[in-house]
């Protein structure tokens, strides 16, 4: 596609997605006859003055065989009329309210038709070459279920803030230490994966994405990282995950839980360590979020789970910092700062 087909970009907005396109793949791709098709559903809901910059970002990939889905839950925000601009070249589309995010995405990936899947909130961006990358990577490695690739975060104006890198994809990792091996944004999976794993759990509302990754894990597929940065993540004041930490919190704790019950034996030992650092886990994310009295009963619930002997030191640290609250951060932040400084 070229970048005059489509609507003029509003004025003072330059660079990608506005006034820059991506690379123009060739007809043939290395090591097969034709690329093999994309389908990108968008969910979206009242992300209306970011939606536009995000279809762009899909639809200038200059790719031969990619098609674009928007999901909206009923917005009324000036979403309807951008996506009515774009609707040429939009595959399907809806506005009407639904079950939430993960609703809207099973029911584009209901839709869709393409041997590739992903989902891309309506909030955030794919760079320029991102479909030839991962595109090719699942050409080259037929056993590969699953690409991601590395994330820039970005402001509301869309300027970088820092990167996620991706890393190695661990279960363990995931389950005792609450730590992602990767950002949502920019995956791409073979419609095999949604096959056998199923759709999205509609149930979730935030962590949705960390739930199907680690039923992809369990399941056995394997997932490849692409160490080049193809898509960006938008933090604003707006973002859903800025906004509702409870619920996210309760989803991971729940997701959890949920691996801790039903693990198969060979995992036995991974769900006991998730069991016994569930709680401390959920006190620093409830730290971090500045909700101190949370943190402080996760902390003290942790004390039942794990040694009492070995957790109480941690335990207290974590107690006296948050009956400080913004200033035993500081004082947080200032300690590990010392702390690197000697290493």
């Amino acid at each position: 596609m070229k970048l005059d087909d489509l609507p003029p970009p509003p004025a003072g907005r330059r660079g990608w997605p506005w006034t820059e396109v991506g690379p123009i793949l060739g007809v043939r791709p290395a090591g097969a006859t034709d690329w093999p098709s994309i389908s990108v559903v968008v969910p979206s809901y009242q992300q209306g003055p970011f939606l536009e910059e995000t279809i762009r970002s899909v639809l200038l990939q200059g790719y031969p065989n990619l098609e674009l889905l928007v999901m909206d839950g009923g917005s009324s925000d000036g979403t309807i009329e951008i996506i009515r601009r774009y609707e040429k070249w939009i595959a399907a589309w809806v506005s009407e309210r639904d079950g939430g995010q993960s609703a809207a995405i099973n029911n584009g990936w209901r839709r869709s038709r393409g041997e590739l899947l992903t989902w891309l909130n309506s909030d955030d961006l794919l760079l320029p070459g991102w479909a030839g990358a991962t595109a090719q990577a699942m050409i080259a490695e037929p056993d590969v279920d699953l690409v991601y690739c590395d994330v820039q975060v970005i402001d509301r104006e869309s300027l970088p803030l820092w990167l996620f890198a991706g890393a190695p994809v661990s279960i363990e990792r995931f389950v005792v230490y609450w730590k992602g091996a990767f950002a949502q944004q920019g995956f791409l999976m073979r419609r095999r994966v949604l096959d056998a794993c199923g759709p999205v759990d509609e149930k979730l509302h935030f962590a949705m994405d960390a739930e199907y990754w680690l039923r992809v894990l369990t399941s056995g597929k394997r997932l490849l990282h692409l160490g080049r940065t193809l898509a960006a993540f938008r933090m604003h004041e707006s973002a859903k995950t800025a906004t509702r930490y409870s619920v996210q919190k309760a989803d991971l704790i729940g997701i959890i839980t949920r691996f801790c019950e039903t693990a198969p034996p060979e995992m036995a030992a991974i769900a006991e360590r998730a069991r016994k650092r569930l709680h401390w886990n959920a006190a620093h994310t409830a730290y971090a979020a500045g909700v101190y009295k949370e943190a402080r009963q996760h902390a003290l619930r942790h004390l039942a789970d794990e040694d009492w002997k070995e957790a109480l030191p941690r335990v207290t640290a974590m107690v006296g910092l948050s009956l400080l609250g913004d200033p035993g951060r500081k004082l947080l932040q200032l300690y590990r700062q010392l702390r690197r400084r000697e290493v």
